[in-house]
């Protein structure tokens, strides 16, 4: 966890300020995530996608990234977020044909 953190003080507060954003101490990860998939603050989804992609939890980012492409389909930087967490779970069919369509 420490690696998260480590390097730039200000990215550093960043990814604590959104963790006391989107966290509550007294929920447990299910009640969070579904939190997180009903908001609709495409930056605090973005973050949090970030966040997630560097722990390694390719699952969680899918579902991140495919809300956050539900509330803009027409953004191609999202359908590819989605082709990449999609290719990060190893299913690189699906994610070329996301990232063909990105290309179309």
């Amino acid at each position: 966890f420490r690696s998260l953190f480590a390097g730039n003080v200000g990215a550093c507060e960043a990814r604590i300020h959104m963790l006391e954003k989107c966290i509550d101490p007294d929920a447990d990860v299910e009640q969070m995530l579904v939190k997180m998939l009903k908001s609709e603050d495409k930056k605090l989804m973005i973050d949090m996608i970030r966040l997630v992609a560097k722990m390694g939890d390719f699952y969680i980012e899918e579902l991140l990234c495919r809300r956050l492409f539900e509330l803009d389909p027409d953004h191609l930087e999202y359908k590819s977020m989605l082709a990449e967490a999609v290719a990060n779970q190893g299913r690189y069919k699906e994610a070329e044909e996301l990232f063909r369509q990105c290309l179309e």
